[in-house]
């Protein structure tokens, strides 16, 4: 972690020595040896990556290193702000010589910075990189005894893994020409090698093949012994004659034993694509053949063989998980006597193992646990010491936070902090992919790279991050190709707040902990915090001696507060304010608001007055109901939603890098303004809603549909006749559109011929009686719904529309008489909603109904009544 912070300083020190900000004569040369020496360290901590987390003194050390490149990457931001808005060249020069021996307002000057480098540096030779290694080795070979599977080490007690191991068997027993790496990936603890054991000993399995062999991998795979462990195995060849083979020669002679043998190898916890290159040649192309992974990187399942099956163990449900504790916690033959423990004894293991997040080795860990405690007084004792955050008082859940660590710790150093920052958000969180992104990229977290955009960097690495399997996908994109949301398993929060508060990188903090006097105060230079609000009609105390540094800080209002007050709001240095839900705002949190000078990212909820006096820097503003009063300043603006239309719509054509724009309101006037700012300019957008526009004027539809580059476009107001055409390219289309009775043109033919279409959904947009979506319509297609049709009758689907098509819902279309007989086509339609409508054409589509036929081809047929 210490690395990653220290990664981010000296790109930022690099960058602004490039751009010649430190010009005066000695400062300069300061901060290139500043960075100079970071990057000696930066060096050192890439060699002995992962040692501290076993010495204390080294964790200590490195501690240290961290808060040096804190302290410099405060020093770089006060200095900035310190510059802005100082136009007159004289006055720059003699300000920023000034400042320059002033930078002790951060804490810190330079002097007492290379002060404690030479601190560290005296330490770090005591450190010395061959013992460190040394060290590293002994620990990490203790580490693989402990870690070490043993396929004869069964667990007896499976449970939820039935379905998993029944398709696993089906996929090593299949005949194929070719050898075939089939997989189980997930994150530690999710029962992988449980279940390829259940698999390996399954006598059908033995059966099968001629011969067979287990190896345990680990993180850093020792190939030789691997080799030698696989040969013993597979030619009962002795530990004496393996043991003076080299790697080359074990590799030869494993090949020629299986060339004419049908074999399985199970290589239990292979952590990288890396180790299956080295030991592919050992394995022959034979026919019926297999090779089993487990691993917690889909990438290195994937990487070995693309075309086989690759499994991912789910979590355990609720009852699952129960079953599983009374196995772990109660003798044999008594888990399945319910009269061994009381109703109140249930509900309080419930409650415990409902916190296990489904995650089998929680549950195995807690089970053991409570074997040794028979009451219910001592069952509420371990219940009290299980927090909302994991079983943090527990030496058993270091258990299960170490081995869940393992998967931190092999995380590139810039991937750490990232997978870090995704513990500021709220327990089962369904978070936006472009949201934390963009939160990334405010906090510097993101390095460029030549050839891509810092976003596609960001995805990329959160796509990593999910094909390690330390975070979860939520949704996928319209297409599918992308993810849309991804998730954090529960125990990997708690790694995630676990490490977050060692590493000084962030807290969680609710309303009683943030007073000074509490003995679990965050620390005196904490960067990031997220606040729980829990509490009506109190001030929130936030103590003037925590603020100078918070980069970041997420406000989690539990229910609309009629007014936040949060007293002492100096975030000067605050890059990403975010407050969910709540209601209004005083004047006072306002005020502080509109000195954030250094804020990227803004997103809040209410009624929210917004102002571009200084806020300028800010890339990402997101709201419910934002009044705006000017932007002529806010140039490097990305994303603008909800703001109410106004007069500041004049200054739109200078926001040349918005990509998301949502407007509330439109009137005339505005709706005339935004017709100009559109037709002039605005060429980086793909991304519009309009909500509840009084009128949208022809003009303004068509300055729209000339925007090529429009992907999502969301129109809500009155209009006078349906639009001619919308842009070509568009993906999602929603209309709510108040259109006169006397207008009956279908809109189907204007919207089947958008080629790029994925979404539709159609609110009070047609008042004809007849509606056609004609062959080869709509080709891609995927989501349709259809609302407050009021006068339509009939809708005919021919063959060849819509053949993409995957769900539809039909909403109050209370005078359509039936589903489109041309939905018997759509063999691809996996979804319908009947909502709101008649009871009579509801019982057509049910089994024996007049459209049974039309429709029994889609798995899931849903409908919801008046």
């Amino acid at each position: 972690m210490a690395e990653a912070v220290i990664s981010v300083v000296v790109e930022r020190l690099a960058n602004l020595l490039i751009g010649e900000i430190f010009f005066l004569k000695g400062v300069r040369a300061e901060f290139e040896r500043l960075q100079k020496e970071l990057v000696s360290i930066q060096g050192f901590l890439k060699t002995v990556d992962s040692i501290h987390n076993q010495d204390p003194s080294f964790r200590i050390w490195v501690a240290d290193v961290r808060d040096v490149a804190y302290d410099v990457e405060d020093i770089i931001d006060n200095f900035l702000l310190a510059e802005e808005g100082i136009n007159n060249f004289f006055k720059r020069c003699a300000r920023k010589l000034r400042n320059i021996f002033k930078l002790h307002r951060s804490g810190v000057d330079l002097k007492e910075i290379f002060a404690k480098l030479d601190d560290i540096s005296e330490r770090r030779k005591r450190y010395d990189t061959t013992n460190v290694r040394e060290r590293t080795i002994a620990s990490n070979t203790s580490d693989l005894l402990l870690r070490r599977s043993y396929p004869h080490q069964r667990d007896d007690d499976i449970i939820g893994l039935e379905v998993e191991k029944n398709r696993l068997m089906a996929e090593l027993s299949k005949e194929e020409d070719r050898l075939c790496v089939v997989s189980i990936y997930g994150m530690g603890g999710s029962g992988k090698t449980t279940l390829a054991k259940e698999v390996y000993n399954h006598q059908n399995i033995k059966d099968h093949f001629d011969s067979y062999a287990w190896t345990s991998i680990s993180r850093q795979m020792n190939a030789r012994a691997v080799l030698q462990e696989i040969l013993r195995k597979v030619g009962n060849t002795p530990s004496l004659e393996t043991g003076s083979m080299q790697e080359v020669e074990l590799v030869e002679k494993i090949h020629a034993i299986l060339e004419g043998k049908r074999y399985l190898v199970v290589l239990d916890d292979i952590w990288n694509t890396k180790d299956w290159d080295v030991l592919e040649p050992a394995f022959p192309k034979r026919k019926g053949s297999k090779i089993m992974f487990t691993t917690r990187i889909k990438e290195v399942a994937e990487h070995a063989d693309r075309w086989s099956y690759h499994c991912e163990p789910q979590s355990l449900t609720d009852d699952e998980a129960w079953e599983l504790l009374c196995k772990k916690a109660f003798p044999p033959n008594v888990a399945d006597s319910r009269c061994f423990f009381s109703s109140d004894k249930e509900k309080c293991g419930r409650a415990m193992v409902k916190k296990c997040g489904g995650l089998p080795l929680a549950i195995v860990v807690l089970g053991g646990l409570l074997a040794s405690k028979r009451s219910l007084d001592e069952w509420e004792t371990v219940s009290k010491q299980i927090e909302t955050i994991g079983m943090r008082n527990g030496k058993d859940d270091d258990v299960v936070l170490s081995i869940l660590s393992l998967s931190y710790i092999e995380l590139p150093y810039h991937l750490k902090p990232l997978f870090i920052y995704l513990g500021l958000f709220p327990e089962d969180s369904n978070i936006a992919v472009k949201k934390v992104v963009h939160m990334w990229i405010a906090e510097n977290l993101i390095i460029g790279q030549d050839g891509e955009t810092i976003e596609e960097v960001g995805r990329h690495y959160l796509d990593e991050l999910i094909h390690r399997c330390m975070v979860q996908i939520g949704q996928k994109s319209l297409g599918g190709e992308r993810v849309k949301t991804c998730r954090l398993h529960d125990k990997m929060r708690d790694l995630s707040i676990d490490i977050g508060k060692k590493e000084n990188f962030f807290e969680v903090i609710s309303h009683q902990s943030i007073k000074p006097s509490s003995s679990s105060a965050p620390c005196s230079k904490l960067r990031r915090c997220s606040i729980y609000i829990e509490e009506k009609g109190k001030e929130y105390l936030f103590p003037k001696h925590l603020t100078p540094c918070l980069r970041t800080v997420f406000f989690n209002v539990n229910g609309y507060f009629p007014n936040i007050n949060i007293v002492y709001k100096d975030f000067k240095l605050l890059k990403v304010l975010e407050i969910q839900e709540g209601g209004d705002y005083s004047l006072e949190f306002y005020e502080a608001l509109m000195k954030l000078r250094n804020l990227r990212y803004l997103r809040v909820a209410g009624l929210f007055i917004l102002s571009s006096n200084v806020m300028h820097q800010l890339r990402h503003v997101y709201g419910r109901e934002i009044v705006l009063s000017k932007i002529n300043k806010m140039t490097e603006l990305q994303s603008l939603r909800y703001v109410y239309g106004g007069s500041w719509m004049t200054d739109l054509l200078k926001l040349t890098n918005l990509e998301k724009l949502g407007i509330r309101n439109l009137n005339a006037n505005t709706s005339r303004l935004l017709t100009i700012a559109i037709g002039g300019g605005l060429d980086k957008l793909r991304s519009l809603t309009v909500l509840r526009g009084d009128e949208l004027s022809s003009n303004l539809l068509e300055a729209i549909s000339m925007k090529h580059h429009l992907q999502k476009l969301s129109l809500q107001g009155e209009v006078k006749k349906f639009p001619s055409q919308f842009p070509s390219n568009l993906i999602k289309l929603v209309l709510d559109l108040d259109i006169s009775y006397n207008l009956l043109e279908d809109p189907m033919p204007t919207l089947e011929k958008l080629l790029h279409l994925l979404s539709l959904e159609l609110w009070y947009s047609y008042y004809g009686k007849q509606m056609v979506c004609s062959a080869k319509g709509f080709p891609k297609l995927k989501h349709l719904k259809i609302c407050y049709f009021h006068p339509l009758e009939e809708w005919t689907v021919e063959k060849g529309a819509m053949t993409c098509l995957t769900t539809c819902a039909i909403c109050y279309c209370e005078k359509l008489k039936m589903v489109p007989q041309g939905f018997r086509f759509l063999t691809r339609l996996q979804e319908l909603k009947i909502i709101h409508m008649p009871e009579s054409f509801e019982e057509r589509v049910k089994e024996g109904g007049e459209d049974w036929e039309t429709v029994k081809h889609i798995p899931s047929i849903t409908t919801v009544k008046n």
